[in-house]
């Protein structure tokens, strides 16, 4: 049985197909959207005020990635604290009072990923200066590292690229577009793989060779039944 190629046609569609999903799919990844936002790096500042509910309070809850950020922390209670943004995208320590990480299992992780920012407010100091460059698109988790605090609820989310909040939830999943994205790829693949099966028979057929001349001796026909 002669095998038949798929013809030149199909497989450039075939190729066409998967440039036009990958293009699409880049476009839509967030660290596109985002470097392609903002091409060029800026300034803007922060301002965190530390009161006596053991929260922050902070001015903004986005940043825009790879602006210089200037932070200034006002402390306004008499108890010390520390403010520690983290440099991990999309992680999150448990906060639960019954069930929360321990303060040697966060100051194990921020030994081997060290923060964006780690500055301590002793209760003595009204104003504290510091600064960090906003890293890529996510969420950015901060919190107090003095014992019972973070426990107590002493944390917050800093977006950048994208909004945060004083008590948002880190979703650290794929999430319902990704799913969606990757369905309708292989969706598609699947949907050229077979279109260039079929239109590669139908070229294949039309260059097929009669049986003679491939070496193979013609049917006879039968006879006909004589009545």
């Amino acid at each position: 049985m002669r095998r038949t190629r798929p013809s030149a046609k199909a497989v450039a569609l075939f190729v066409t197909v998967i440039l036009v999903v990958g293009a699409g799919v880049f476009a839509y990844a967030p660290g596109a959207r985002a470097s392609g936002a903002h091409p060029a790096a800026g300034s803007e500042a922060l301002t965190v005020t530390v009161g006596t509910e053991l929260q922050f309070t902070l001015s903004t809850t986005e940043v825009t990635p790879g602006d210089n950020v200037s932070v200034t922390i006002y402390q306004t209670s008499t108890t010390a604290h520390t403010f520690t943004l983290l440099n991990a995208t999309n992680f999150q320590f448990n906060w639960s009072s019954s069930s929360s990480d321990s303060l040697t299992h966060i100051q194990g992780f921020l030994a081997a990923h060290p923060p964006l920012v780690n500055v301590s407010i002793p209760d003595s100091v009204t104003v504290i200066h510091t600064s960090f460059i906003a890293p890529a698109f996510g969420l950015y988790e901060y919190l107090c590292l003095i014992p019972g605090h973070f426990a107590a609820g002493m944390w917050g989310i800093l977006g950048s690229g994208e909004s945060g909040g004083g008590a948002a939830s880190v979703d650290t999943g794929p999430g319902a577009p990704v799913f969606i994205i990757s369905g309708t790829i292989a969706a598609l693949v699947v949907a050229a793989i077979v279109l260039a099966f079929v239109v590669g028979r139908r070229e294949g057929a039309k260059h097929e060779m009669a049986p003679e001349r491939l070496g193979y001796p013609e049917p006879t026909p039968l006879p006909t039944e004589k009545k």
